[in-house]
């Protein structure tokens, strides 16, 4: 009975063993945690270098000029800024984890924006009056414009080529 226990218990890791093998065939379909993350980075890149409408690549460099130039200076020129911070940060959101600190330091300057301008809302002023508009070309873009180039990197390294 031992014997006969144990033969088909070796029948059964023979069986599971061959299962288990795979030719090269079948590893070339499959894909790997590399190719998964590179995918999941193109899909990023083509989001932040392609997306809808203008290009959120085109929109980071144009609002950063716009801070650094003193564009901003009411609600009305705040809005692109504002709506850039909400869309890069939903954009993070779905990126990869090695991509979301990059793409952090690329909307830091516009949430330093959304913070200023929050902050200044919240101070009291006389009744009837508007709380000041706060000077936002104190907000550092250079950290930015780098981490932008940084995506550029990532996005090359992972097989995307930004337009």
């Amino acid at each position: 009975m031992r014997r006969r226990s144990a033969a088909l218990s070796a029948a059964v890791l023979l069986t599971l063993a061959a299962g288990c093998s795979t030719n090269d065939e079948e590893t070339l379909e499959r894909p790997t945690d590399a190719a998964e993350r590179d995918s999941e980075q193109v899909t990023a890149c083509e989001a932040f270098y392609e997306g809808t409408g203008t290009p959120l690549a085109e929109r980071a460099e144009a609002a950063r000029v716009s801070l650094e130039s003193g564009q901003v200076v009411d609600a009305a020129t705040y809005t692109e800024v504002n709506a850039l911070e909400q869309r890069l940060r939903e954009l993070s959101r779905d990126a990869p984890p090695d991509m979301v600190p990059v793409l952090a330091g690329v909307a830091a300057p516009f949430t330093a924006a959304v913070t200023a301008v929050n902050e200044a809302g919240e101070q009291e002023v006389p009744e009837g009056e508007e709380p000041p508009f706060p000077d936002l070309t104190t907000i550092d873009v250079t950290e930015a414009a780098a981490a932008q180039g940084t995506l550029a990197e990532l996005c090359s390294d992972a097989g995307y080529e930004a337009p």
